[in-house]
């Protein structure tokens, strides 16, 4: 019987008959994986912590008529901090929505799931502020994934850019003043943080902090990865938290 030993990351689980659930992992070598913990919703079932969101570790599944069934794990992290602050589970429940889009079966991801560990610890137990944490890691995930936006020059005359520009979330990327667009306009400062900011490792994302454009290019990006990945139903409560 074929077995499986891959660190993951649950996205989501889903209950299932009387005990048992269905959960979606995140692995580096196999891309994303749908499977069964079978009794995991019994008392005292060591694999009850292993099926929540955020969980992180060695899991070891066999595929059992055509299905993936998680048989032990070794749990690493729970990112249990989540689940104190309000805002920063929301936000972080929002990233598993995106990877769970994003992330196909039997893509190997191994760059975007270390990039997703990085940012969920800082997510976790950083005092930054979620909403800049979110653009970062939106950021860094389509980069990965190869769906970064356009900045640097126009998308419909090529004309490099160095100033303000329309930024068309649609058809992915900036359009100078001088080409015609209905877009809304964005700085020059937000563009250059959507040009700038995936190369930018987690460790000097505070640097961002003190650029007055940042919540401009965390909005016009969201718009992007939204139209992009169909994550429609997460928008509205963020936006409703970041008003508070």
């Amino acid at each position: 019987m074929p077995a499986l030993s891959t660190p993951a990351l649950v996205l989501r689980r889903a209950d299932y008959k009387d005990y048992d659930r269905m959960v979606t992992l995140f692995t580096p070598e196999y891309g994303r994986i749908d499977a069964i913990a079978r009794g995991c919703r019994r008392s005292k079932s060591p694999l009850t912590n292993a099926t929540e969101p955020f969980a992180y570790g060695e899991y070891q599944l066999y595929l059992r008529k055509d299905r993936y069934t998680v048989d032990q794990v070794s749990v690493r992290e729970n990112h249990l901090k989540l689940t104190e602050r309000y805002e920063y589970f929301l936000h972080g429940a929002y990233w598993l929505r995106l990877l769970e889009a994003a992330v196909m079966p039997e893509a190997p991801a191994e760059g975007l799931f270390l990039i997703t560990l990085k940012a969920l610890a800082y997510l976790s137990y950083s005092d930054l502020p979620p909403e800049l944490l979110t653009m970062a890691f939106e950021m860094h995930l389509m980069a990965q994934l190869g769906l970064q936006p356009r900045v640097d020059s126009c998308l419909l005359c090529g004309r490099r850019l160095e100033a303000e520009a329309h930024f068309d979330a649609i058809l992915g990327g900036a359009i100078c003043t001088r080409c015609v667009s209905d877009s809304p306009i964005i700085s020059n400062g937000a563009r250059r943080i959507i040009m700038k900011l995936p190369r930018t490792a987690f460790e000097k994302i505070d640097l961002v902090l003190d650029h007055p454009d940042w919540k401009e290019a965390a909005y016009a990006f969201r718009q992007y990865v939204i139209d992009r990945l169909h994550v429609e139903d997460y928008a509205p409560a963020l936006a409703q938290i970041e008003k508070q």
